[in-house]
């Protein structure tokens, strides 16, 4: 199937960028990420999973939130987390919230959607612009290889192709994490990393 051919335009950002869409069977929207990143040097279009329910975040556009003249780094938003504490249990990686959603956004990005937050002007996260999101996927990106996966109304998740492994990082990485979204649900060892804004 040729998902690209199916795509429809969802809304226009203020630039007059288009966002697009397509839809895709439920059970089936992962493969159709991974497909739609793989045509991304071709497309130039970044996918991610929107919420299973609607409405989806893409019914908001144009999203709006806070104008701000000053915008934290990442390392200012680090440095706000508390020094984890872990569990005994081994960490498995958790499967996307949005794994069975039917609705898959397209946004004109780099390779790994990291500014898509930023694009959108995504305010999932009261407190935090999409500016600053942006810088704190973009440090995680150049160190881990993050990639936007999933963009909900009030959820962001990566996937994470090299996590980090050794003791005493994996510790620092979950406090910058903390610093990020006091909502993690999981230490960043795995794959996937989930936050989740109130």
């Amino acid at each position: 199937m040729d998902l690209m051919g199916t795509a429809v335009v969802k809304g226009t950002l203020a630039d007059g960028t288009e966002v697009r869409a397509v839809t895709v069977e439920a059970g089936t929207a992962l493969e159709a990420w991974r497909v739609l990143r793989g045509a991304h040097a071709t497309t130039g279009l970044w996918p991610f999973l929107v919420d299973p329910d609607e409405p989806t975040v893409l019914d908001k556009l144009p999203l709006l939130s806070e104008r701000r003249e000053r915008h934290r780094g990442a390392a200012e938003i680090f440095a706000s987390g508390d020094v984890p504490t872990f569990g005994d249990e081994p960490h498995t990686d958790q499967v996307s919230s949005a794994a069975h959603t039917t609705t898959v956004g397209l946004v004109p990005a780099e390779y790994g959607g990291i500014e898509v937050p930023g694009l959108l002007d995504w305010d999932g996260a009261l407190g935090t612009s999409g500016v600053e999101h942006t810088a704190v996927l973009a440090d995680w990106r150049r160190r881990f290889g993050a990639e936007l996966l999933t963009l909900t109304r009030d959820r962001i998740e990566l996937h994470v192709p090299r996590p980090p492994t050794e003791p005493e990082q994996v510790a620092a990485v979950a406090r910058e994490q903390i610093g990020y979204c006091a909502g993690l649900e999981f230490p960043g060892t795995g794959t996937l990393w989930g936050f989740q804004w109130e």
